[in-house]
């Protein structure tokens, strides 16, 4: 007698053998991000050594603490529609090595307009580099889309705690601003290398998960959809609010708290620790509605953006606030946006959606630091807070609670059916 048994198609040895292949290439590819993330945090702590060498106004260092996302955000869209056209792995070498470059090219500016430059063409890099990782995240691993896309900003955090708090440590031991880009500079070069020999296009490529043991269904054919439109003013909202902390915080901590470089780039680094969280803000996307997850998420951003700027100045109270913005919105709304966007469309547009958060959050974070400093100097830090991370915040929050939950796609297992007798 026999009967019809279902069972995986990546069963057996050889399936255990390739997840765990697929697993540390993952992380290869996760470290390029690592290395991204240690310069990108390190450089609002160098800000103020940065101004006082090159004569910078605090309006010019603000451009300059953010304007990478320009590269990053103008780069977005067109990298969407070109990881889904050329190969991903090459895609992400390229990002990191004109990254790196960008970097160590950094510490031989001339003045503002070669170093704005530079930074500009960093944030070309990390858009390549970033906007792959995406789409890589959400082909290879379809069943928990949100979660591997969490994975991806844990290096965030990584280093956003490693990078300022190292950085700050080498400013103060020495006194040179330039010698944290330099190693942050080589670390990448390695890296890049290490993708190019090592990383395999059966876990990178899109075509190779042609037949993936899951499928994706449901989802808008178009991207002039009610959900995709909400998430994309989310997403611009959340540039200008995230990369407004991030830009200026720092020189907040060290001009009004008077805090010491070394001290600033703790608190920062902790701050951006509370995206290692991240993959638990993925897990909730996978399970829970729009409607919950992502107003919880900017409300909690709201509110410890307030504490921070108009709260004491005391370290502990810092700490605390500047971890729960970290929480709330690197391991919040930042993975459930980008995840949310993936899933508010066909499966197959993954590199476009993934392009265009990029765009969207990047482009406005180009000048978020230059919109948080100009309020900063007209009025004060706290009534800047205000304007941009608050109400910024309160108006995401609204905007979330319009989704609708039915129109996201949702994965179901493709399994084969094969006989078994007895």
């Amino acid at each position: 007698m026999s009967n019809t048994v279902e069972s995986d198609t990546t069963s057996g040895r050889g399936g255990a053998a390739r997840s765990y292949a697929a697993g540390a290439i993952f992380v290869l590819l996760l470290l390029a991000y690592l290395v991204n993330a240690m310069d990108r945090q390190v450089f609002p702590v160098l800000l103020v050594a940065v101004r006082n060498d090159y004569g910078f106004s605090t309006t010019e260092a603000g451009l300059q603490s953010t304007i990478f996302a320009l590269g990053i955000g103008v780069l977005g869209l067109p990298s969407g529609y070109l990881i889904d056209r050329v190969s991903r792995k090459w895609t992400v070498f390229a990002g990191t090595a004109i990254f790196s470059a960008a970097t160590g090219l950094t510490t031989l500016s001339f003045g503002l307009w070669d170093m704005t430059l530079w930074r500009v063409l960093s944030g070309v890099g990390e858009s390549m580099q970033f906007t792959a990782l995406i789409a890589i995240a959400a082909t290879a691993f379809p069943a928990r889309r949100g979660m591997a896309i969490g994975t991806i900003n844990i290096c965030f955090a990584l280093g956003a705690l490693i990078g300022p708090t190292l950085g700050g440590a080498l400013l103060t031991r020495t006194g040179q601003w330039r010698l944290p880009e330099i190693v942050f500079a080589v670390l990448g070069g390695i890296v890049a290398v290490a993708v190019a020999v090592f990383a395999r296009p059966w876990l990178t490529e899109r075509r190779a998960h042609a037949q993936n043991s899951h499928r994706v269904v449901g989802g808008a054919d178009t991207l002039l959809n009610r959900n995709t439109v909400l998430l994309v003013v989310m997403t611009v909202i959340g540039g200008l609010v995230d990369f407004g902390f991030l830009g200026m915080y720092g020189t907040f901590m060290q001009t009004a708290l008077h805090y010491t470089a070394a001290q600033a780039g703790l608190v920062a680094g902790i701050s951006g620790a509370g995206a290692l969280l991240s993959f638990y803000g993925g897990h909730l996307g996978d399970r829970l509605s729009p409607r919950i997850v992502l107003p919880a998420s900017f409300a909690l951003t709201g509110v410890a953006g307030a504490a921070v700027f108009l709260g004491p100045g005391n370290m502990v109270w810092q700490v605390v606030f500047a971890l729960m913005f970290g929480i709330a919105f690197s391991a919040g709304a930042f993975v459930l946006l980008a995840g949310f966007l993936v899933k508010s469309v066909e499966g197959r547009r993954a590199g476009l959606t993934a392009g265009i958060f990029v765009t969207s959050i990047y482009i406005p974070a180009a000048f978020a630091g230059l919109l948080f400093s100009s309020l900063a100097q007209s009025w004060s830090w706290g009534a800047a807070a205000l304007i941009q991370i608050v109400l910024g915040s309160a108006v995401a929050t609204v905007l979330a609670l319009l989704l609708q939950p039915s129109g996201f796609s949702t994965v179901l297992p493709a399994r084969t059916s094969v006989a078994a007798g007895s």
